[in-house]
């Protein structure tokens, strides 16, 4: 495929590194950091809502203020990770033990902590010694506690929270809310509903965390029907085309209801 102009290649990569700021977005943003600066009075923080819109972006948002806001160089405020769909229950644990290391192994003294540790070095290495797993959870928890970790980010959740046979389905949630009372560091988990569903498996759990739905743009509201026009508009005016705007703007219904409401949705199809 022939390659496209220097100058409409700068176009399209700008256009794809747009991001539409509106309403929405603003009020979840607003929102979750709320909800972080409220940490001390749960550990586990559940943001869930339909894919595209917007969960993720916030999420990056919201980390990368809270890296912004933090005076002291010797502090990691934030982790961010994601978890895979291949991997579950212990598979996602370990996954979830080997990303964090990953990030924090910057510092000296974790570098010095995982660097003979079999689970982390060897990324293929499966094992069932519980004195490997036990090396791998402590490092972690050295690691947070040693770089004052605030916040750990999960996106993708709902696969971290998946149990693999013949566990409990609330095996995952039964490590994580220890885990977190452990450390004291409050885990965003980010992802569709089945995050909501997970964690209302387990009584204790669901008392220690807090659910913060992201909702999408309804159609039967007038407000919100004139705000997702409006970001509509802004989207349209930065797209690298030849684009009747005000012609497109008068089918806004078919973009919502073709987006079920998700920004993100009509903004990844084009």
């Amino acid at each position: 495929m022939p390659s496209l102009d220097p100058t409409l290649q700068a176009r399209l990569d700008a256009f794809s590194a747009f991001l539409v700021n509106h309403p929405r977005l603003e009020e979840m943003d607003q929102d979750l950091m709320r909800r972080i600066d409220s940490r001390g009075r749960y550990t586990i923080l559940a943001v869930f809502g339909a894919t595209g819109v917007g969960k993720s972006t916030v999420m990056r948002r919201v980390a990368e203020k809270l890296r912004a806001e933090e005076l002291d160089p010797s502090v990691v405020p934030v982790v961010v990770i994601r978890a895979r769909p291949e991997d579950v229950g212990a598979s996602a644990r370990l996954d979830y033990y080997r990303q964090v290391l990953k990030q924090l192994q910057g510092h000296v003294a974790v570098r010095d902590r995982v660097k003979n540790l079999p689970l982390f070095t060897n990324p293929e290495r499966k094992s069932r010694d519980p004195a490997e797993w036990l090396e791998m959870r402590e490092a972690v928890q050295y690691a947070l506690a040693l770089l004052r970790v605030k916040v750990v980010f999960v996106d993708e959740a709902q696969h971290l929270m998946y149990v693999d046979t013949p566990h409990k389905p609330t095996a995952q949630l039964d490590w994580l809310k220890t885990f977190t009372e452990e450390t004291n560091v409050l885990h965003v988990l980010v992802g569709n509903f089945d995050v909501y569903d997970c964690c209302h498996l387990n009584a204790q759990a669901a008392r220690r965390m807090r659910d913060l739905p992201f909702h999408r743009y309804h159609l039967n509201n007038k407000t919100e029907c004139e705000e997702f026009a409006t970001t509509l508009r802004t989207f349209l005016e930065e797209a690298p085309l030849e684009v009747d705007v005000d012609g497109l703007l008068s089918h806004w219904r078919w973009f919502g209801e073709w987006s079920l409401g998700c920004i993100g949705v009509w903004g990844t199809g084009w």
